[in-house]
């Protein structure tokens, strides 16, 4: 459940930020060791003939990474044997103040609207106003639109999880690529991999959300970079999830680092929804053009090998 950043506690996670400006904060031994790392990866891409297709797309060595999941949303149809059309806790329940319902196509054929499509290469969920003849049908909430989940599907411990999207313009609207433990108990981990805000076009945002002992949600705080070329097509992003630490991706480059003994080893699935108002990115305005579309060419994950 995507929610807004709880303070930092510096004694639980420590937080780099690797981005091309402003890292006075990072030691200068991480800072070498990072570009080493980048450097490295770049001449393996470069040299092997074998490497996977997500590697080229991205810009990361993939050596040491097994695929285990992927979906390339080539044909016409959702996969009903990765995806489910509908959050585990239903239609019903709305969070974080959000205006859209869910319309799950695959228990509801005949809702009269279907939120997904399909050109050919790519995955679309659009959102729209919710018409007046389906609005009982939608809980009364203003709006329409689409999400897939993978709990029950595929789940996964640590590795590599990677998607190639385009998300949409416009205030009010809310893409998403996450992940949420699958049996949500002890840390109830939130993983964050990529979040848009329609009304700043030009940013993608990372985070990463957990409960302590108390059971207090808590966050190293989400990240924002910013970008001219995010507002234009499709763009990968990406984390590495390795024990102890997440690592952010955009385009093959590193963005954020979070490390430490809360970053979960528990069991997650993924998912990937556009959400339509709600307490982080506001309502949508008389500028917000409908349908909004937000497109996923790809979603990838690999596991680690040898480890």
């Amino acid at each position: 459940m995507k929610t807004q950043s709880i303070p930092f506690v510096p004694c639980v996670l420590a937080i780099v930020l690797l981005t091309s400006c402003g890292e006075s904060d990072i030691q200068d031994i991480e800072r070498r060791e990072l570009d080493a790392a980048q450097r490295a990866a770049d001449a393996n891409v470069a040299s092997q003939a074998n490497t996977p297709v997500a590697a080229a797309a991205s810009g990361l060595a993939m050596e040491g990474l097994e695929l285990v999941f992927s979906d390339e949303f080539n044909g016409n149809a959702i996969n009903s044997d990765k995806w489910i059309t509908a959050l585990q806790w239903g239609a019903d329940l709305t969070i974080n103040d959000e205006l859209q319902y869910y319309v799950d196509v695959q228990n509801m054929p005949n809702f009269g609207y279907n939120p997904f499509s399909f050109d050919g290469e790519s995955l679309i969920i659009s959102a729209m106003p919710t018409p007046s003849e389906l609005s009982a049908a939608a809980n009364n909430l203003p709006y329409l639109s689409g999400v897939l989940s993978s709990a029950e599907k595929f789940d996964m411990t640590h590795g590599f999880i990677e998607a190639r999207v385009d998300f949409p313009d416009g205030a009010g609207l809310w893409p998403a690529f996450w992940m949420l433990g699958s049996e949500f108990v002890d840390l109830k981990p939130q993983l964050f991999i990529a979040e848009g805000n329609g009304a700043k076009p030009e940013s993608v945002f990372h985070n990463y959300n957990y409960h302590d002992v108390d059971g207090n949600l808590r966050s190293p705080g989400q990240w924002q970079v910013s970008q001219s070329d995010f507002a234009d097509g499709f763009h990968t992003v990406a984390v590495n999830w390795s024990p102890g630490e997440l690592l952010f991706y955009i385009d093959g480059t590193p963005r954020y680092r979070i490390v430490g003994e809360n970053v979960s080893s528990q069991a997650m699935y993924m998912i990937v929804n556009l959400a339509v108002g709600g307490i982080w990115v506001g309502s949508p305005n008389a500028q917000t053009v409908f349908p909004a579309q937000y497109k996923i060419d790809y979603i990838r994950a690999y596991k680690h090998t040898g480890s």
